[in-house]
């Protein structure tokens, strides 16, 4: 077998192309892979954020409707239970 140089030239070419498009994809992947990470942190950020303002949210509303304070209200504006005859309940409307 001869040495050829020109095909071990060409096989040198095609190795090294190929090791730097390895390298530029492995470098791009890493890129991408760091920018899904912050992405993600992000929005784990803000979730976390969304839950706490609807946990205190919850508590707010159970604090606004609660029977001692709805009590305290009605007592202050004077208001009382309802007799018979003040509550009035809407029809349903049937489709026939």
């Amino acid at each position: 077998m001869k040495n050829d140089p020109k095909g071990i030239a060409l096989a040198l070419t095609a190795t090294m192309a190929s090791a730097l498009i390895l390298g530029l994809i492995s470098v791009w992947l890493n890129i991408e892979r760091v920018d899904k990470a912050y992405n993600l942190r992000r929005m784990e950020k803000i979730l976390n954020e969304q839950e706490a303002l609807e946990g205190k949210l919850e508590v707010e509303n159970n604090n606004l409707l609660s029977p001692i304070r709805l009590r305290k209200l009605a007592k202050k504006y004077g208001f009382g239970p309802a007799s018979q005859g003040q509550i009035r309940r809407p029809r349903e409307n049937r489709k026939q």
